[in-house]
């Protein structure tokens, strides 16, 4: 699953961790929900395929991250920084285990939760296979 390489790579993000204002303990990128008493902003992913479906040549996954802060302004500037590091067309997001070929964003939505917090998802579709061993 390709969920565990996102995370690593958008957690290496300085820019993102400033935003987030991340510590080294606490990366605010939780996999598909977070504490009530985690402190905002922080970023949710979740899969919506989990491991991805298969056609003849690649794998595809679709993940949604939600963005939550108390202000609309952090939201937003958290969505463009997470669009820059994922919306792309070349192999920039680094994994040991897949080739990934794809990543777009595809839509999202705005929306207050109910406790009146902003909230921002991203949907990314992501095309991949997985590493053969070549050596023999």
């Amino acid at each position: 699953m390709i969920a565990q390489d996102i995370y690593t790579y958008l957690a290496s993000s300085t820019a993102l961790a400033t935003a987030l204002n991340a510590t080294e303990t606490d990366s605010k990128i939780y996999p598909n929900y977070a504490r009530l008493s985690s402190r905002l902003p922080f970023i949710v992913y979740q899969s919506t395929n989990a491991g991805g479906t298969q056609d003849e040549v690649l794998n595809e996954e679709d993940l949604t991250l939600i963005i939550t802060s108390d202000t609309y302004a952090t939201t937003v500037a958290i969505s463009y920084i997470i669009t820059g590091l994922l919306d792309l067309t070349e192999t920039q997001i680094p994994s040991a285990t897949y080739n990934i070929y794809y990543a777009k964003k595809i839509g999202g939505n705005d929306y207050a939760d109910d406790l009146g917090r902003h909230v921002r998802a991203l949907n990314f579709t992501f095309k991949f296979n997985k590493k053969t061993n070549t050596e023999n």
